[in-house]
C-alpha cells in the first residue's frame, strides 16, 4: 500500500525528524510540510493527502487557529484524510478531546521513532491508534496532576492565554464571548491554585505546558 503524507510543525529540526522517519518507510511519501495552519491548509488542497501529521501547538493564524480548533477544521474539512497528532500535551482531558474530534492518533513528541512508525502502521490500516499504556497513563494522571483537572475548554483559554493573547482574543479566535472565555479562565486559575495572571503564566512555563 502507498500512502500520501503532508507533515506541519512549526519547527524546522521537527520538521526533519519526522521527514527522516516517514521516508524509511516505503509504504508513505512525503508530499508536503507546512510550518503554519495556513501553509498546512493549502497543502491539504492541494494534495489531498492520505495521512495528515500535524503538531498540535502551531501558533501563527488568527482565523484557523490550532489545538483543537485547527484539528476539528482539518477533519471537517478534508474528512478522507487521517490524521495523527503530535505534541508535548499530556494533559488527559485535552488527548481525550482530541480524539472525540476526531484524530486517528495521538503520539508524543518525547516518545522514539518506533512509536510514530507504530501510529501510521495503524492509521494506514484504517485503525484508531492507541496504546493500551496511554490510556492507563491517562487514568492514572487524573488524580496526580492539577492541570488533569481542567476541562478540555479551560485548557484551550489556558494554552493561548500563556501564549500572549488577551482575553478577547482568545474569544474571538474561539468564537465564544468575552464572557464566557473569562469564566473558563477564571476557573482554571481556581483549579490551578494560581491567584494572578502572574502566577498562572509562572505555573505554565514550569511546567511546559505548551511547548
Amino acid at each position: 500500500m502507498h500512502a500520501t503524507v503532508v507533515i506541519a510543525d512549526d519547527h524546522p529540526i521537527v520538521l526533519a525528524g519526522i521527514r527522516h522517519a516517514i521516508e524509511r518507510d516505503p509504504r508513505l511519501e512525503v508530499v508536503g510540510q507546512a510550518q503554519d495552519p495556513s501553509s498546512l491548509v493549502a497543502l491539504m488542497h492541494a494534495h489531498a493527502p492520505d495521512i495528515v501529521i500535524t503538531d498540535y501547538n502551531m501558533p501563527g493564524n488568527d482565523a484557523l487557529g490550532d489545538g483543537i480548533k485547527l484539528v476539528s477544521y482539518l477533519l471537517r474539512h478534508f474528512p478522507h484524510s487521517r490524521l495523527l497528532v503530535l505534541t508535548m500535551v499530556s494533559n488527559p482531558s485535552i488527548i481525550a478531546a482530541m480524539y472525540r474530534a476526531g484524530a486517528g492518533g495521538v503520539v508524543r513528541k518525547s516518545g522514539d521513532s518506533a512509536e510514530l512508525g507504530l501510529a501510521l502502521s495503524a492509521l494506514l490500516a484504517r485503525r484508531i491508534y492507541r496504546p493500551v499504556e496511554q490510556t492507563w497513563a491517562e487514568r492514572a494522571a487524573v488524580s496526580m496532576t492539577p492541570t488533569a483537572r481542567l476541562s478540555p475548554r479551560e485548557f484551550e483559554v489556558l494554552r493561548l492565554f500563556a501564549n500572549g493573547r488577551s482575553v478577547g482574543d482568545i474569544a474571538r479566535l474561539l468564537s465564544r464571548s468575552i464572557k464566557t472565555v473569562s469564566t473558563q479562565k477564571v476557573s482554571a486559575m481556581r483549579k490551578l491554585g494560581t491567584r494572578t495572571d502572574q502566577e498562572l503564566i509562572s505555573f505554565c512555563l514550569a511546567s511546559d505546558l505548551f511547548r
